[in-house]
């Protein structure tokens, strides 16, 4: 199966000192929730033994995260 995703984030810089640096991060992974496949496994249909399904595996639809990061 095709698999695509769209990733979205923006950084906001703190207050720049001589000794640090500060800034926060807020991003989503998958933003448009696509349901795209981690694995595909083969089942045989338990009512047809010359069939098999191709079954999709998928793991997350959308992740929010937020990242602050301080550097010295």
């Amino acid at each position: 199966p095709n698999y695509h995703r769209l990733d979205v984030g923006a950084t906001l810089q703190g207050k720049k000192t001589a000794k640090t640096d500060r800034s926060w991060t807020f991003s989503i992974y998958n933003a448009y929730s696509r349901e795209n496949a981690f694995a595909i496994n083969f089942q045989e249909d338990p009512n047809n033994a010359a069939k098999t399904q191709a079954v999709q595996t998928t793991l997350f639809k959308i992740v929010p995260a937020i990242t602050y990061n301080f550097k010295f």
